[in-house]
């Protein structure tokens, strides 16, 4: 009775042995790889994650755009002129940029690091959007600067710089965000008031042909076009509005004789700063 109680017990743990393999050990083994696989998965994810944050910070932080050698070809785009006189108010808007525009390319000519180039023959010419940027892209320019004067309804008190880069997705965006940041810095610098955030924004024109301001912190890509100079061009370009036509005390600032030298004087100096040069000292 005893030696059979032995038997059963020892061929019941030799039964409870196989009950617990090889089938059942390799399932836990298999479980086993299955969590380790996971959260090692789980740890580089994470880590990319992190490191795309970090990649997209130093990016919007410590960005510099690739230029090569000089001399750096520059279009230097005076809006409106000919038979469009733009904006009128305490200026023409037309005058207004072609004395900017002239006091720029006088500077950049001087310069032997620049180019200067223009998107036609005389500002008293009358062009296109579309035209000026064909004019622009036949001299293969490395950046382009639309020079505009802002306005407001009358009794308005608006006043004030802001310009518009490239609008996120296109080709140029980032080199045209960073020379944006150039000239609105140097508008502030000078003591303009920024618009919007930091004086950069984007516009959008809609189905109806109206347009939209959109703040430079929205980073959505949109298939609307922007302004024709922006979107055409085969180079980083930017659309600044350095001041308001309509107000005594911006022009007098930045849109009077003095004023648009002055103005100019900044615009070659962010040009400077984009390219990584030294503008050329003030008499």
């Amino acid at each position: 009775m005893a030696g059979s109680q032995k038997r059963r017990r020892k061929v019941s743990r030799k039964k409870g042995r196989r009950a617990h393999s090889p089938g059942h050990c390799a399932a836990i083994v298999f479980c086993i790889i299955t969590f380790c696989a996971s959260a090692w998965l789980w740890k580089a994810a994470l880590s990319g994650d992190v490191l795309e944050r970090q990649e997209t910070q130093v990016s919007a932080e410590d960005y510099r755009p690739q230029v090569g050698d000089p001399p750096y070809r520059v279009v230097v785009d005076a809006g409106h002129g000919g038979t469009d006189p733009g904006a009128r108010g305490v200026v023409e808007e037309k005058n207004m940029t072609a004395a900017t525009a002239s006091a720029l390319v006088e500077w950049l000519d001087r310069d032997p690091n620049f180019i200067p180039l223009q998107t036609r023959n005389s500002y008293e010419d009358t062009a296109t959007p579309a035209q000026r940027a064909a004019a622009a892209n036949a001299q293969t320019p490395q950046l382009l600067l639309s020079i505009h004067g802002n306005s407001a309804a009358n009794g308005s008190t608006a006043a004030g710089f802001e310009c518009y880069p490239a609008v996120p997705g296109r080709t140029w965006h980032q080199e045209s965000f960073y020379f944006a940041q150039q000239l609105a810095s140097g508008m502030c610098t000078a003591g303009a008031h920024l618009r919007g955030q930091g004086g950069i924004r984007y516009i959008y024109y809609l189905e109806n042909d109206q347009k939209q301001l959109v703040e430079s912190t929205y980073a959505g890509i949109r298939a609307e076009r922007s302004f024709t100079l922006l979107e055409d061009v085969n180079c980083p370009a930017v659309l600044a509005e350095q001041c308001f036509v309509t107000s005594e005390e911006d022009v007098a600032q930045f849109g009077s004789e003095e004023g648009c030298k002055k103005v100019a004087r900044i615009y070659y100096e962010a040009i400077c700063r984009y390219f990584g040069t030294d503008p050329l000292p003030q008499k």
